[in-house]
């Protein structure tokens, strides 16, 4: 049984396209960090519910975690959101008095800090 013969001339045209491929891979244009920036998170003006804003570099799905005395959670809201700097109000946040530890989740990652409302 015959195989099918490339002439060189493609073959090693074939070949330097996938090396080239192979090497646009592994540059950082394909390499954004894949991190949650939280710009702020608080109440603003007159408002009776908080507003976070934040950057992220994929589209994807934020939660928020907000614990009280022992870790437990107190509040907690999910939304998706698209990439880059945006701002959402968090309903259900007008009770919530005092200072608290926070937990943002972004693909798979946890981002913790404290808050106070």
């Amino acid at each position: 049984m015959d195989r099918l013969r490339l002439p060189a001339s493609l073959q090693a045209k074939i070949g330097a396209l996938l090396l080239g491929l192979i090497a646009f891979a592994q540059t950082g244009v394909l390499k954004k960090p894949n991190t949650f920036t939280l710009l702020s998170l608080s109440r603003q003006g007159g408002d009776t519910v908080a507003v976070i804003n934040y950057e992220i570099p994929f589209d994807g799905v934020v939660e928020l975690r907000i614990l009280g005395a022992r870790d437990s959670v107190v509040y907690f809201f999910q939304w998706p959101s698209l990439q880059g700097k945006r701002q959402r109000r968090l309903p259900g946040t007008g009770q919530l008095k005092g200072t608290y530890r926070y937990r943002i989740t972004y693909k798979g990652r946890d981002y913790e800090g404290e808050v106070t409302f």
